[in-house]
């Protein structure tokens, strides 16, 4: 049986309930900042690069060029921009990552290659 009535009298705030500004908020991380010269900063989401030494919060530097295999290539492909190493397996353009091999279909967007890779300190103190 469902009750359908709404706020009973007997409903009273506990006392010992948590104030709202005594719950830690989350850190959030800023953008990467931009290079002054220009250039286009990506930073890693996900664990794809890890065996390469890019933990997951590494900023890359991208130099706006096509890859060539064996680069780390950042690439826009179904809306999505995607990270990894870049290969051709029989005559197709492919990314490898830690998570398997992705095949590029021909629309894809090359954006350009990782010319420079500050993997992520956590831990450290800033400042």
């Amino acid at each position: 049986m469902r009750s359908t009535g709404g706020v009973s009298r007997s409903d009273v705030p506990l006392p010992f309930d948590v104030a709202l500004d005594a719950v830690p908020v989350p850190a959030r991380r800023s953008p990467a900042p931009a290079p002054e010269d220009g250039k286009q900063v990506h930073r890693l989401v996900g664990a794809h690069l890890t065996s390469r030494g890019l933990p997951p919060g590494s900023d890359l530097v991208i130099n706006p060029r096509r890859p060539r295999r064996g680069e780390v290539a950042v690439v826009r492909s179904g809306g999505r921009t995607r990270v990894g190493i870049f290969d051709l397996e029989r005559g197709r353009a492919v990314l490898r990552s830690d998570r398997g091999t992705r095949w590029l279909p021909p629309d894809t967007v090359f954006v350009g290659v990782a010319a420079l890779a500050s993997p992520t300190l956590d831990g450290m103190p800033t400042g």
